[in-house]
């Protein structure tokens, strides 16, 4: 019996590959998705999926054309249709690819329904770990991860823990990072580099926003955080390196009898390889792991992280450890808003980085705790922090 699914953040580059591979996924059907805006990219979607019959649809005009032109579906309209969505069918399989902090209220709804939860979103660990850490206690809901290095991570634990070796044993993990497209970039010239090259990405194509968080090392950072909350590893002992190829996507270093010993994954560079991996439950491997033998990385371009060149990688980290997730919510409304300006052509490129090095100076009086009751608070409250930073900034030039 095939089980349900809905698939959040439908017209996404993460959504429509999701889409793409449940075309031809004998498991599950597809009962609900939810989009914005973008209606347009769905349109081919529908003619794949006869149990379809729920779309979700935030932008109320949107909806509201969209119902008009397809009378054969249930629309949900709104900003609360999400949290709708989920709730309309509990048993079903929820795979989260929103963007954005709004990505962490299905994720918390999924987890107090014990729905299985397959998640992109990383806003939902960055930002809300406490909240998450803390429903699942009370729900049988199960997390799998989508990001590539997330699952390259999943499947080395797996393959270790058949090799008997514990988490006790595990000294670090590592995962990598292209470099982003500004890596070989003169970092003297890096203040007028083009929107163009920012955003002309070496081996993923992903959002305008994942790709300048990629340039900057910002992403990297969120993804230390998120390892450290699937996998319950100290963030300390969590590294990335540069794999300008992007075919390896982590490495677990550990010890067995006295030795040090290490494991890599290996795997195309392509996202519908994590995606599957998650849709199967951690069954569907489609993976090489690498145990000892560097032979075969030789061809490959892989070395440390300058982190002269990527300073927000540390900056984010630091904003993490002294301010929690409520700092990163704050973080992360800002790294968006600044990088919305720089696409506008309102502020150069490395005035992200002088804008979200202001941020502490704000942070240091506010409430640490994170409740999910004051989360709305709290969010409007880092959208007018962003706004006075950007705003002084702009008066700074």
């Amino acid at each position: 019996m095939k089980k349900e699914i809905v698939v959040l953040g439908a017209s996404g580059s993460i959504g429509k590959q999701a889409l793409e591979l449940l075309r031809y996924n004998n498991d599950y059907k597809l009962v609900g998705i939810c989009l914005n805006s973008n209606t347009e990219k769905i349109e081919e979607e529908l003619l794949y999926f006869d149990t379809l019959k729920t779309i979700a649809i935030s932008d109320n005009k949107k909806a509201e054309e969209f119902e008009i032109s397809h009378l054969g579906y249930k629309v949900l309209k709104g900003d609360d249709s999400i949290i709708e969505l989920v709730n309309m069918f509990p048993k079903a399989t929820i795979l989260n690819a929103l963007m954005g902090n709004i990505g962490l209220y299905p994720t918390l709804e999924a987890i107090k329904n014990n729905q299985t939860l397959l998640l992109s979103n990383k806003e939902s660990l960055v930002i809300g770990s406490s909240l998450v850490k803390e429903a699942l206690k009370k729900s049988k809901s199960k997390i799998y991860p989508i990001d590539s290095e997330h699952v390259a991570l999943a499947k080395l634990l797996d393959h270790l823990k058949d090799e008997h070796i514990s988490k006790k044993d595990i000294k670090r993990m590592i995962i990598t990072a292209s470099g982003g497209a500004l890596r070989k970039y003169p970092l003297d010239k890096l203040n007028d580099v083009k929107k163009e090259d920012v955003l002309h990405h070496p081996t993923w194509k992903m959002s305008n926003k994942i790709t300048i968080d990629s340039a900057t090392l910002v992403n990297k950072a969120y993804e230390v955080i998120e390892a450290s909350v699937l996998f319950y590893f100290p963030i300390s002992r969590i590294e990335p390196i540069i794999c300008e190829e992007s075919l390896i996507h982590a490495e677990v270093i550990y010890e067995r009898n006295g030795k040090e010993e290490r494991i890599v994954e290996f795997s195309p560079c392509d996202m519908k390889v994590a995606i599957n991996y998650a849709l199967s439950l951690g069954k569907t491997k489609m993976h090489n792991i690498w145990d000892g033998d560097t032979r075969r990385l030789a061809s490959l371009h892989i070395y440390e992280v300058n982190h002269n060149r990527y300073p927000l990688f540390d900056f984010a980290l630091s904003i993490y450890k002294r301010f929690s997730n409520i700092g990163m919510l704050f973080f992360n409304d800002l790294d968006s808003k600044l990088i919305d300006c720089y696409l506008n052509d309102e502020i150069k490129y490395q005035d992200i980085e002088k804008g979200l090095k202001m941020l502490p100076d704000y942070l240091n009086n506010i409430d640490l705790k994170l409740r999910i009751e004051n989360l709305k608070n709290i969010e409007e409250e880092a959208k007018f922090t962003s706004y006075r930073i950007i705003n002084k900034l702009k008066e700074g030039k």
